[in-house]
């Protein structure tokens, strides 16, 4: 069975636009639309085998960049420190500059 790995929905919203718009789609499709690969293949007009060929070649180039620029574990570490950063005792005036930081830093990610 072709199980679906949730990370890579997130690392098609990181890295999407680097894909083709072909892969982009299938991925899309799979991950975001949650079609069968059957349901892909009518829709866009090839083998379900090409379908599932073609989303494999696109997930390894997904890790491929995650794995050589690492943004998702980027952002995963930038949101638990300003999670930390959030809960702890501290003036008005630098909780709004720690809030700044963490909508600097998602602006900086998208």
């Amino acid at each position: 069975m072709f199980e679906k790995n949730l990370l890579l929905s997130y690392l098609l919203d990181q890295y999407g636009a680097v894909l083709g718009e072909r892969h982009r789609t299938l991925l899309d499709y799979y991950y975001n639309q949650d079609l069968s690969l059957a349901e892909i293949a009518a829709e866009v007009g090839i083998s379900r085998q090409g379908v599932r060929d073609s989303i494999k070649k696109a997930e390894e180039e997904l890790f491929f960049l995650e794995e050589n620029l690492h943004l998702h574990e980027r952002t995963l570490k930038m949101a638990k420190a300003s999670d930390r950063l959030l809960r702890l005792p501290m003036s008005n005036e630098m909780r709004e500059a720690v809030q700044e930081l963490i909508e600097a830093a998602e602006l900086a990610t998208n």
